[in-house]
């Protein structure tokens, strides 16, 4: 099973350091997450001891505030898998800390297409031009065709081949929260 893929380069948390850690809570128990999932930080897992790590939940809501993208860096222990689509195989372990970036309108993000919740069409793929968004039933983007009040979206601005057959599109953030 292939896992979420992300790439933050063109975002202005990797230099201002916007970012938070963060555990995923899936409403019954701490879960496994994939890179490029969106969340919402829902308080500190411990406020008496721990004051750093926010839970971090599901968007109740396409208009919910505090959210941010799962963007932990890929720890590949094995050399020999780089070459051979390793970042499709990552992915953040239930009940361990994970890096949350909280995007700011104007940053470039390139997710894959495993998270991403694509149109009921044709061929099922992102397309160019197309909205991303959140949603309040899934951590994956969901991708629209227009947006109406959502708090946090951004439109494909480019889709390329990686990894050889694998797909990731670039995502220019129009409106964060």
């Amino acid at each position: 099973m292939a896992h979420g893929v992300i790439n933050t380069a063109n975002c202005k948390f990797t230099k201002d350091g916007n970012i938070v850690s963060g555990k995923y809570y899936d409403g019954t128990d701490y879960a496994q997450i994939d890179n490029g999932s969106l969340v919402m930080l829902n308080g500190l897992v411990s406020a008496s001891t721990n004051r750093e790590v926010f839970q971090a939940i599901k968007p109740a809501a396409v208009t919910s505030i505090g959210v941010g993208v799962v963007c932990t860096p890929e720890v590949i222990y094995d050399e020999s898998l780089k070459s051979t689509g390793a970042l499709d195989n990552f992915f953040n372990p239930a009940n361990r800390p994970i890096t949350i970036g909280i995007l700011q309108a104007g940053d470039f993000i390139d997710i894959n297409d495993e998270v991403i919740v694509p149109i009921d069409d044709d061929d099922d793929k992102p397309a160019i031009g197309s909205y991303v968004t959140i949603t309040a039933t899934s951590t994956k983007w969901t991708e629209k065709t227009a947006v109406t009040n959502e708090s946090l979206y951004g439109k494909i601005v480019n889709r390329f081949v990686y990894n050889g057959t694998k797909y990731m599109n670039t995502v220019q953030i129009l409106k964060a929260n």
